[in-house]
């Protein structure tokens, strides 16, 4: 018997080992065919779950899972599913084959006549399918009804036998000139569909469409000739299944709005033969059955020469007693040009007194051009309000319009700090009623906000981190944190700037009270601050360092109620576990599930204690699960890559040490899956400040932005570490990272025996990228480095430009990540201190870097001046400069082209491969295209 047992657990020890073998070491080319999830839905009656699996390059599917059954249902290509409100029927698109398009853009065919996606409505109920080909766009119910309405291509004209090619041609040549008013519309067919029944009505020369809510009414827009165009306005009523024309015209309607009930109509219109046209407003009530021109040009309760703008959005409170619309000044027809290209002069003037730096003001002409001031029509009052003007340009809207009180603001007078200070604004109470503004806050930096009822304004000062509360009708300010000990603010917060605070968790009913968090627990206050403040997680989240976070799990919500079930996440700052707790009154929060994984994007069923979420870990991928409300009956619903066991995989666990500056940090050490603690492995650094609570992070293997991906290096045998930085010292972000990353690797290098201590390199991106940029010219501890868009000169860098946003780079050198604290002609030597490329004799290490040159956030020149100056101290560097690409790369090839590289490098410095063609001769630009020299050399 005990021979049997041993041959039984000798085999069992063989199979194991046998299969550990089988398994393979993950390569680039494994990148393409593994899939991601996305697009998680979860019916309304919990009873049914859609969600897309594709692969990073071909056809995925969309899968439905009926949750009582478990029966799972696939469709190739399937994207964008919507649920209809009862749950009854599931809308989706099938895009084209993958291979099919490919094929299409090589054979270098119009983006227009390139094969369209479909759409498919399956009614659940009956399990019978509808398929739509030459799909446009669609619109479904949000709240309830029958009916959906959508857009397919136009059908295609029945070609006439008698024409000659003269006519075609003639007619060609007409509809191309056009006349000189004449929008470019792009029309379809209408299909208004009962998707229960499958009955449909369908209508042609359809420009605009849209759907009411509650699904009871469609309202579109046909557009009729070419050189002459008229415009019919049409409304379809569900109950009667009737099309009501409401408006016919020469000229252009667009921009149609319903009420949620579908019972009132508004739209835009303008008779303007010019290119630049001005739009007027109607608007209809159905039980009044009469239009009315609510705006135009002389419409007094209007600004002057302005009028209804077709750039502005139009819609209807949810309750349908006020729609909204934007105004902007009349449009002007330019005059026609009179010089050739040749003829004229290019210039920026760039003035000292301009609020915004030409560079943003040229990123935000267009959207300049076309902004838009918000205006609302009260309809049982009949009056016109302009809520927003030049001196007060936004408006924040409450529970979806219904509310009385608005929240204005201008950041108008302060533009010109945010070149070098912070984002402030005025604040004021606005009554959308009267127009009435009342300034209750000037030059604010933090956030300010109207209460679900709208009795307070409430804010957070950054300046002394307290919560203020204002109420309305009193006009009295309470100080509502003021006598609490405990910090509000962003415990952990390290640049020269205010910190942050935790959050508004939301109001109870009424606005009875206010609930805010701390760091770790979740406070009750008095908004009226007459009652003591109360510590409803019982100060449990500070004595364990569990991290609570409200999950709204409905959308809609405008109060918590703290008498049902209230869900909270949980995160563990040390251990990195995670799980969901129910507040409980009076008593410490109730613990449901809290494990070494990771729980997140929680979503409930809207008329079910239905609950839907992902789990994953390093090695875990995250899947979908399901539950009920309080994580009973627990379903696994996805397997998105089960692919996975056929590959070498990895492991990570928590690691500690103490910093140069005495504190006690945390990292993460990530071991291949066939670690063998007797072997010396190479090691790789990777950080980005802190990292460690990313414990349990699944790590899709594809080709990386611009970073490492930990799978792929585990895999292929590489140990990562990854440690958190923190920045005790203003001033010396340099310094600091020193303190953090080489005590971190030389407490690793002398804890484990397995880690080659000659084979360890560093990588990182950004910010990555510059603390890197500046290790190699403190220390000779690694054997090679990859830095990702690196400032090298902080002096030069300081009076640079991000150019996606246009901003000046002084903000973040005096107040956020750079960490300077102070301006170049304040603190010369401090930027001399952190900039690498007055240090670069030093250096010994070799470098790869890439900088791109489009990127918006570092300067490409940072690169080039580091890289220009090792060059000419010949020591060694290279430079990857991907074309049109931006601070992160976006195209695949480029990804890819980045990934191998990358890996290359460091086999060739770390694991002592053959040096690839790339490295050893570089590419020439008469082979740029034509080559990648990835061949390893002799």
């Amino acid at each position: 018997m005990r021979k049997s047992l041993l041959f039984i657990l000798l085999c069992l020890f063989v199979g194991s080992a046998m299969a550990q073998n089988s398994k393979q070491s993950l390569k680039h080319s494994d990148y393409d065919h593994w899939k991601n999830l996305k697009n998680q839905k979860i019916s309304n009656n919990g009873e049914w779950v859609s969600y897309e699996v594709n692969p990073q390059k071909g056809d995925g599917y969309l899968y439905l899972y009926e949750v009582n059954t478990g029966k799972l249902d696939s469709i190739s290509r399937g994207y964008k599913a919507v649920f209809t409100p009862n749950s009854d029927v599931l809308c989706f698109q099938i895009k084209a084959q993958f291979d099919t398009i490919r094929k299409a853009k090589m054979d270098k065919v119009e983006k227009e006549k390139q094969p369209k996606d479909s759409l498919v409505v399956w009614n659940l109920n009956k399990n019978s399918i509808q398929r739509f080909a030459e799909f446009k766009s669609v619109k479904t119910p949000e709240e309830k009804g029958e009916w959906l309405a959508f857009l397919l291509e136009m059908p295609k004209a029945k070609k006439d036998s008698l024409a000659n090619d003269s006519i075609k041609d003639k007619g060609k040549e007409e509809k191309k000139k056009g006349s000189k008013g004449k929008y470019d519309v792009k029309k379809g067919e209408l299909v208004i569909l009962n998707f229960l029944s499958g009955k449909e009505h369908r209508y042609k020369d359809v420009a605009d469409y849209n759907l009411s809510e509650n699904g009871n009414a469609v309202s579109f827009v046909q557009v009729v000739g070419d050189s002459i165009q008229n415009s019919k306005v049409n409304w379809f009523l569900a109950k009667n299944e009737e099309v009501k024309t409401v408006f016919e015209k020469e000229g252009l309607a667009k921009n149609t709005a319903l009420a949620n009930n579908g019972d009132q109509l508004a739209f835009l219109f303008s008779a303007d033969t010019v290119e630049n046209k001005t739009f007027d407003l109607y608007y209809q009530d159905l039980k009044m059955d009469q239009l009315n021109r609510l705006v135009d040009t002389n419409t007094v309760e209007i600004q002057d020469k302005w009028t209804a703008s077709e750039n502005g959005e139009i819609y209807f409170s949810k309750n349908g007693n006020k729609l909204y619309f934007g105004v902007a000044p009349k449009p002007i027809n330019e005059p026609k040009d009179t010089l050739l290209d040749e003829e004229k002069y290019k210039v920026d003037v760039w003035n000292w007194k301009d609020p915004l730096l030409q560079p943003q003001q040229k990123l935000q002409a267009e959207k300049e051009k076309k902004r838009t001031w918000l205006a609302v029509y009260n309809i049982a009052d009949n009056k016109l309000v302009q809520l927003a003007d030049k001196e007060m340009p936004k408006v924040k809207l409450f529970d979806h319009g219904n509310k009385q009180f608005a929240l204005g603001s201008s950041n108008l007078p302060y533009q010109q700090l945010t070149s070098w200070d912070d984002w402030y604004s005025d604040y004021y109470l606005l009554d959308t009623k009267s127009g009435k503004r009342e300034l209750v806050l000037e030059k604010m930096n933090s956030r300010v906000n109207l209460s679900p009822a709208q009795n307070y304004m409430y804010w957070y000062e950054s300046r002394d981190s307290v919560w203020y509360s204002y109420q309305i009708d009193t006009k009295k300010t309470i100080a509502l944190t003021a006598k609490i000990k405990t910090n509000f603010y962003n415990e952990t917060h390290d640049t020269p700037s205010d910190p942050s605070p935790y959050g508004i968790v939301g109001w109870t009913k009424d606005d009875k009270y206010v609930i805010v968090q701390d760091r770790y627990d979740f406070w009750k206050l008095d908004p009226k601050g007459v009652k003591g403040a109360e510590n409803i997680t019982n100060g449990f989240g500070r004595r364990n360092h569990i991290r609570f976070d409200y999950e709204k799990l409905d959308e809609d919500e405008l109060f918590v109620d703290l008498n049902v079930t209230v869900l909270l996440s949980a995160f563990h700052e040390f251990s990195k576990k995670s799980g969901y707790f129910q507040l409980k009154k009076d008593d410490d929060p109730k613990q449901l599930v809290f494990e070494d994984v990771s729980y997140r994007k929680t979503l409930k069923a809207k008329k079910a204690n239905r609950l839907l979420w992902t789990k994953s870990t390093f090695k875990e991928y995250p899947n979908l699960w399901t539950s009920k409300l309080d994580l009973s009956e627990l379903k696994q619903i996805s397997d998105a890559n089960p692919q996975q066991k056929n590959y070498l995989w990895g492991d990570v666990e928590l690691v500690k040490w103490t910093s140069g500056d005495g504190e006690e940090l945390q990292g993460m050490l990530f071991k291949p899956e066939n670690f063998d603690p007797n072997k010396k492995y190479p090691m790789l650094v990777y950080f980005y400040e802190r990292v460690s609570d990313r414990l349990h992070k699944h790590y899709v293997p594809q080709p990386n932005w611009s970073i490492i991906n930990p799978t792929y290096c585990v895999s292929n045998d590489y140990l990562i570490f990854m440690p958190d930085i923190t920045y005790p010292k203003v001033g010396h972000p340099g310094e600091s990272a020193y303190s953090s990353i080489v005590t971190g690797t030389l407490a690793m290098m002398d804890r484990f025996d397995f880690i080659d201590k000659e084979n360890v390199a560093l990588q990182g991106q950004s910010w990555g990228g510059y603390q890197i940029a500046h290790l190699v010219t403190k220390t000779n501890l690694y054997k090679c480095a990859m830095a990702g868009a690196p400032v090298s000169n902080m002096t030069s860098a300081y009076g640079g430009i991000r150019w996606k946003s246009g901003r000046s780079r002084m903000f973040q050198y005096e107040h956020t990540q750079s960490r300077i604290g102070g301006t170049l002609w304040e603190k010369p030597l401090h930027y001399l201190e952190n900039s690498p490329i007055f240090s670069v004799p030093k250096i010994k290490t070799p470098l790869l870097i890439m900088h791109n040159d489009h990127d918006g956030a570092v300067p490409w020149y940072q690169g080039i001046e580091f890289f220009v100056a090792m060059r000419r101290l010949q020591k060694p560097c290279w430079m990857l400069s991907y074309n049109n690409e931006a601070h992160n790369l976006k195209k695949r090839p480029n990804r890819m082209d980045l990934s191998i590289r990358m890996m290359q490098f460091f086999d060739y410095y770390l694991k002592g491969k053959t040096a690839p063609a790339w490295m050893v001769d570089g590419i020439p630009a008469v082979k740029k295209g034509k080559t990648d020299a990835y061949e390893l050399t002799k």
